[in-house]
């Protein structure tokens, strides 16, 4: 399986959070559906099974790609 590049976890990462912020200000059932869309789709992309273990997955592997590439890269020139 490929991994899921850091721009398609980024703009999951902000659907999710801009979806979460909607159904607080004002619940509606076409929001709601909306939030457990990306949901599903965040956690078949960070291949977990609930929206807390996808959101620390989504996290860590742009974190891993941001700056693993940055210690990788010292490191290579150390």
């Amino acid at each position: 399986m490929m991994k899921t590049t850091p721009e398609v976890l980024r703009d999951l990462l902000a659907r999710y959070a801009a979806l979460r912020f909607a159904v607080a200000e004002r619940e509606r059932p076409e929001l709601r559906r909306a939030l457990a869309e990306v949901t599903r789709t965040l956690c078949d992309a960070t291949r977990t099974d609930d929206a807390r273990a996808a959101l620390a997955a989504a996290d860590a592997e742009l974190a891993e790609n941001c700056c693993g590439a940055a210690v990788t890269a010292a490191r290579g020139a150390a």
